[in-house]
């Protein structure tokens, strides 16, 4: 949903004609709100799920409250605190092509060498016939940090 971009003015001026207030919204959450508004007023559903204890849990770590967000929205604001997760660790730890890292989730600690990065944070490594692995998950292995 365009990275971590905010709405536009045409974009909150549609929401207005929904009663929604986008203003300083994600791209991503502000669709999450349109999508919900489509499913109680044109569908009539009321329910639109909760977000899990753990989504607003992580979300309140960065000063976010989502408790009574519905799900979709929810899962809009945990996408957007993965994506800032991952452009932080990029610019921390200068990660690109040619770059020896190990992801923290690896028991083994294998070290590979970055192929590339795409927009979204997704780190991909040379001759892993497609491995790949989010930027927040990975440590520099050299000390030029």
């Amino acid at each position: 949903m365009g990275g971590n971009s905010t709405v536009t003015e045409a974009q909150v001026e549609f929401g207005k004609r929904l009663d929604l207030e986008l203003d300083g919204k994600s791209v991503g959450v502000a669709y999450a709100m349109v999508g919900d508004a489509i499913q109680r007023s044109f569908f009539g559903k009321n329910d639109l799920g909760a977000p899990t204890t753990k989504q607003i849990e992580l979300a309140a770590k960065f000063g976010i409250d989502i408790a009574r967000a519905t799900r979709s929205v929810g899962d809009a604001v945990i996408t957007d605190i993965m994506f800032k997760l991952n452009q932080e660790a990029i610019v921390e730890q200068k990660l690109a092509p040619g770059i020896k890292v190990v992801n923290k989730h690896d028991i083994l600690g294998k070290v590979r060498t970055v192929s590339s990065i795409a927009g979204d944070g997704t780190v991909y490594f040379k001759g892993g016939n497609g491995a790949r692995a989010w930027a927040r998950s990975l440590v520099r292995m050299d000390k030029e940090k």
